[in-house]
């Protein structure tokens, strides 16, 4: 079936592919294919009509009439250039047929009806403004025919007037109706060339802001590039100065912890100047003097080693029991605690072991810690102390570490995280909690927060909870 409407279609396009600008031409040519099927349709009925009859000349004209419009039909399919004079010679062929049914015919064979057709012919074969000159060329021929002395006719001078008013009307029925049609054809191909116009601009406008983004990606490609660059540098500088920061630190902490053993040793070796001087010292007293000398110097050697290896960034996690790691940060604070009389509250009640690096937690802790003894001593608290506490709270270890020295005030509370923000002054880096908060989050995966309390202060650790270190501990407890 699909076949069979291809074979129709393409037949009555008379074989022409058109394109989507020549819709006008397409519905001309379909209309010449139609009116030729259609006639010749008519002509054979007309044909075996005449031959029932008998009558010969009658058929002889219907044979003639399909051959000249096969022939013509032919001649539109394979000279399709020549388009205008082909459907003027239809045109000429229609109107000396219906001229000639009107001197074969009379009224009562009603083949007249056929010149009704006409209009509509015109309109759709020629177009324009000729059809006005071939309706009155019809109308013209019409009462030629009727009023030659030639040969009479069946038709009545009045009957030749109804046909021509008939004419007239259908003339301008068909006239309407095709003014609505090529309006409406109008119409669709200036809204399709606005639509074609406006898709060429969007087309264009969608060109040049791609044009744009590209140019504005690059930019922001190689802007991201330089801050990036901006942003590494940065971190550099931060490192180093944090680097320079524990120095410092370590220094100090070395300091406290040497001071006492140094004056000891400076106290045995006056004392051995003294009795050698009042002729008082003995092998004995000088043994035991210098021995006790040596032990000092030994533990002095310790606590180098000890801050060391403390110091020294560990690349890979280790088992630790998270008791140890605060006993040792508080041990490094020791000797500051004690010079300021700072009270530690912190009870080992719960071994955590897990796997961490070590020495990084311990420092972001003695970092907490220090900063807790600044402010206690800045503020000139009363029975000052610190307290820490540790913890399980779904799978996370979660060490606190809070003071009494009256809290963190709230205009600088959004800016203690941020690096280079101090409020020691001079003497302090802004990279304490800075660093120690870089460290839990990106070496240890945990947080680092904090918030006022009744009394202080107060910082939260937490890093999460090795699993499988966790199942054995409970295990073995």
């Amino acid at each position: 079936m699909t076949r069979i409407k291809n074979r129709f279609l393409r037949c009555i396009n008379s074989g022409i592919n058109f394109s989507d600008n020549q819709l006008d031409l397409k519905i001309r040519y379909n209309i010449i294919n139609i009116t030729i099927l259609l006639a010749n349709i008519g002509l054979i009925f007309g044909t075996v009509l005449n031959f029932l009859k008998d009558d010969k000349i009658g058929s002889a004209v219907d044979i003639s009439a399909i051959v000249i419009l096969l022939v013509t039909a032919y001649f539109l399919r394979i000279k399709k250039e020549h388009f205008e004079f082909i459907s003027t010679i239809f045109a000429i062929e229609f109107l000396l047929l219906f001229n000639l049914l009107i001197v074969i015919s009379e009224p009562s064979d009603l083949k007249h009806i056929w010149l009704l057709t006409y209009p509509a012919l015109i309109f759709f074969y020629k177009g324009g403004r000729s059809w006005l000159v071939w309706i009155a060329l019809l109308l013209i021929t019409l009462f030629a025919i009727k009023l030659q002395p030639f040969y009479p006719i069946q038709y009545s001078l009045r009957d030749i007037i109804y046909l021509s008013v008939a004419l007239s009307i259908m003339t301008v029925v068909v006239y309407v109706y095709k003014s609505r049609i090529d309006w409406g054809n109008q119409t669709i191909t200036e809204q399709k060339d606005q639509i074609e116009e406006f898709a060429r601009e969007l087309e264009y406008k969608v060109q040049e802001k791609t044009k744009e983004l590209q140019q504005l990606n690059a930019e922001l490609e190689l802007k991201v590039q330089e801050k990036a660059k901006e942003l590494v540098k940065k971190d550099e500088m931060i490192f180093a100065q944090s680097r320079q920061a524990a120095m410092r630190e370590m220094i100090s902490m070395i300091a406290h912890q040497w001071r006492q053993p140094l004056s000891t040793i400076t106290l045995q070796i006056s004392n051995l100047k003294i009795n050698s001087l009042l002729g008082h010292s003995s092998i004995e007293k000088t043994n035991d003097a210098l021995e006790h000398i040596s032990e000092t110097i030994i533990y002095l050697s310790e606590t180098i080693d000890d801050f060391q290896t403390f110091f020294h960034p560990h690349k890979e996690k280790e088992s630790t029991d998270i008791c140890d790691l605060i006993g040792r940060a508080i041990n490094f604070t020791e000797p500051r605690l004690n010079v300021t009389d700072i009270k530690v509250d912190y009870n080992c009640h719960q071994k955590i072991e897990t796997m961490i690096h070590c020495n990084e937690f311990a420092q972001v802790v003695i970092n907490i810690i220090n900063n807790a003894i600044d402010v206690l001593l800045d503020r000139n608290i009363k029975a000052p102390y610190i307290a820490i506490d540790h913890m399980i709270v779904d799978q996370y270890i979660e060490i606190h570490i809070s003071d009494n020295g009256g809290g963190i005030k709230d205009d600088i509370i959004n800016s203690i995280f941020e690096p280079y923000f101090s409020t020691k002054g001079k003497n302090g880096t802004g990279l304490g909690l800075y660093m120690s908060k870089m460290i839990i989050e990106k070496e240890l995966e945990g947080s680092l927060r904090f918030k006022n309390t009744d009394k202080g202060a107060e910082f939260i650790i937490k890093i999460p909870l090795n699993t499988d270190i966790s199942s054995k501990e409970n295990s073995e407890s």
